[in-house]
């Protein structure tokens, strides 16, 4: 009994620290989007805020720190994005739907090669597969003449929906593989026999059979494209997808900005996520439910026919939403106590830093002046004429500290 409690207790502790190392960053990262600091970080905490979910902040050294809503370069790369995975959906889905039915059509000898030929792209690198669709497509412009095929053989989003789609179609295809492995193929042969021809047993028999896959592959294919980066970044030629433009900013330095629309897009995939689940439910519980009627209906037996209750019934999940609301409305309160919240929290500690930084500047001065004596002394007079210093504007302080060094020196 002791060895069953034992396992039980590490089965417990290895599932706590597969779900921290899966959902860990995405918390920390969520919690980030909300402390006013330039830099994401959860410690030190500023001040609660949700400036960089609006227009973001002007930084005490000048620089403007924009937020998810005045941030043109993310809705530029999110526009962008959405019409590349919109063209992938359009063309990947029927490819990969096409490339299904052919395999259940060729003969038994030539399956393995077919399919193996299918899930090829997969297999190659998406730099490889980015890098050759522009140099195609760069060759078959320099043939175009400057018309039409020219514009969109140097067009990044035509190149790109092409190039993920090379490799994007083979997930489709597997999906409509594994949906096809479980068709009837003698309701087709059915159909035929009644007078049907290929179009209609295509519209009316296979296409809603496929109806799940196809809805999936859409799915899949969308959020493939969403998120491709390597194959992207090498196609898109001038143009940026979200991917592509989150890369550039985390190059330069990572902003508070990018853990807001990390927040934004984890809460619209859980919404669509419990929509769908909620939905789900209720069609399988009328499904059954029609299910216990039909059985009913054909054997007349009482014990079959379940009766409802009109009785309330909470479900299990609306305590779990309680507990984080009650926590968040704590977690506030004593954030308020305690003066991390409000334009009072967030100017105090603009002023903080902005004082820390003039005093960075005023010792950069000093050591500044003490160089140039020194070298003075040395007899370098002609690297001091060189070099004109950077700290020759008296007003050079006025903007970062509020301090003037001559005036400070004739007090």
């Amino acid at each position: 009994m002791k060895s069953q409690q034992a396992l039980k207790i590490l089965l417990g502790i290895y599932i706590f620290i597969f779900f921290a190392y899966l959902f860990g960053p995405l918390v920390i990262m969520s919690i980030t989007a909300f402390n006013s600091a330039e830099f994401p970080s959860v410690t030190p905490w500023e001040c609660f805020s949700l400036r960089w979910f609006n227009e973001g902040k002007i930084a005490y050294d000048g620089q403007h720190l924009a937020g998810l809503a005045t941030d043109w370069r993310l809705h530029e790369g999110l526009i962008t994005s959405l019409k590349i995975g919109l063209g992938v959906v359009l063309l990947a889905v029927p490819i990969g739907l096409s490339a299904a039915l052919v395999l259940t059509q060729v003969h038994s000898r030539l399956r393995t090669a077919f399919y193996s030929i299918s899930i090829m792209p997969v297999l190659f690198p998406g730099v490889i597969i980015g890098i050759s669709t522009v140099v195609l497509w760069d060759r078959i412009a320099t043939m175009g003449g400057g018309g039409l095929v020219t514009q969109l053989g140097r067009n990044g989003v035509f190149l790109t929906i092409l190039a993920q789609t090379c490799f994007i179609s083979t997930y489709c295809f597997l999906i409509f593989v594994a949906r096809l492995q479980r068709f009837d193929q003698t309701q087709e042969e059915a159909a035929l026999d009644l007078g049907a021809n290929q179009t209609q047993v295509f519209f009316k028999i296979l296409i809603p059979y496929m109806m799940p896959a196809i809805a999936s592959s859409c799915v899949i294919a969308f959020l493939a494209s969403f998120e491709n980066y390597n194959t992207t970044v090498f196609s898109i030629l001038s143009d940026q997808t979200l991917t592509t433009v989150i890369a550039s900013k985390v190059r330069l330095g990572i902003s508070p900005a990018i853990s807001s629309l990390a927040l934004v897009i984890i809460l619209i995939t859980l919404t669509v996520t419990i929509i769908y689940e909620v939905l789900r439910r209720r069609e399988d519980k009328k499904k059954k439910e029609l299910e216990a009627e039909a059985l009913f209906a054909q054997t007349l037996d009482s014990r079959l026919k379940k009766t409802k209750t009109n009785g309330l019934k909470i479900p299990k999940s609306i305590f779990v939403i309680l507990f984080f609301v009650v926590v968040c409305i704590f977690g506030f309160n004593k954030m308020v106590e305690k003066g991390m919240y409000g334009s009072t929290c967030i100017a105090a500690a603009e002023k903080e830093k902005k004082s820390n930084f003039a005093d960075q500047l005023k010792l950069l001065q000093k050591n500044a002046e003490i160089a140039n004596q020194r070298s003075s002394e040395n007899g370098d007079v002609g690297e001091k004429k060189e070099f004109d210093s950077i700290f020759g504007d008296p007003n050079l302080f006025k903007d970062f500290g509020g301090f003037d060094s001559k005036t400070q020196d004739q007090d």
